[in-house]
């Protein structure tokens, strides 16, 4: 049975007291959620400060960090980046490909597979997003396709270590969330070119009242939460609702 996620993806939000504010009170709020992962995505400015507040010497295993983008060389005339090795120092997750970043920032296909070799080279779990711009009758083929590209390359061994993020494009931040039957369709049809184990998340839109109705979909194994994340007390109850499935599945599981 595959590990429910639940990231959420501050993006350029939060001051230093806000994060720290904001990561203590998920450190609190998750410490005995313990059948998902939790995963905090905080401004990379702000990472050693997160870590320094969630990772205390392994008392919450179940709670990760990761950052929100990095660069694919180890180092270098790079102003304005981080790179794998960087990340690693403090971080066992990374956010590659989000919309935000092709979209504002023009990264290409390309650039996003070398960042997926990269993270899986030095031990960094990839998140790596994909999505379309706009719902059509060819959504689902162009979202394959996309992703084909995004891991051409990766090893089938290492495609099980990605956790993929299905982000329609028109759902982000648009209060337009896809509606669990769409998202799970689409999400069934990437199963063709991934491994049984790769976990995929959904991301745009979600919340605390869609949370279940994604969550309890065959192959969603879970959320990449973008404006939700920011709201401890919505974030929390994202996290204990995926909680709850983990454990209801488990039993079903045990029964079968």
């Amino acid at each position: 049975m595959r590990t429910k996620i639940i990231a959420g993806n501050w993006k350029m939000n939060t001051s230093l007291a806000d994060a720290h504010i904001l990561a203590t009170g998920v450190r609190d709020g998750v410490e005995h959620i313990e059948r998902i992962e939790t995963i905090l995505c905080p401004p990379s400015i702000w990472l050693a400060s997160v870590a320094h507040d969630i990772v205390q010497k392994g008392q919450y295993p179940h709670l990760h960090l990761g950052a929100q983008n990095m660069y694919y060389e180890d180092a270098g005339a790079f102003t304005g980046e981080i790179s794998p090795v960087m990340v690693k120092e403090v971080a066992e997750y990374v956010i590659l490909g989000h919309s935000e970043r092709t979209h504002v920032f023009g990264e290409s296909i390309e650039l996003i597979n070398n960042k997926v070799h990269a993270s899986l080279a030095h031990g960094i779990t990839p998140i790596l997003c994909v999505g379309e711009d706009d719902q059509t009758e060819t959504s689902k083929q162009i979202v394959l396709d996309t992703l084909r590209k995004l891991l051409d390359g990766v090893s089938e061994e290492d495609i099980k270590k990605v956790v993929v993020a299905y982000e329609p494009v028109w759902a982000i931040g648009t209060g337009k969330a896809a509606t669990p039957e769409y998202a799970q369709e689409v999400i069934g049809y990437l199963r063709e070119i991934l491994s049984s184990d790769t976990r995929i998340l959904y991301g745009g839109s979600a919340n605390d009242e869609n949370a279940k109705s994604y969550l309890s979909q065959p192959d969603i194994d879970g959320l990449l939460i973008g404006g939700a994340s920011l709201k401890l007390k919505v974030f929390l109850t994202m996290c204990q609702i995926a909680d709850d499935i983990g454990q209801d599945l488990g039993h079903q599981s045990l029964h079968s």
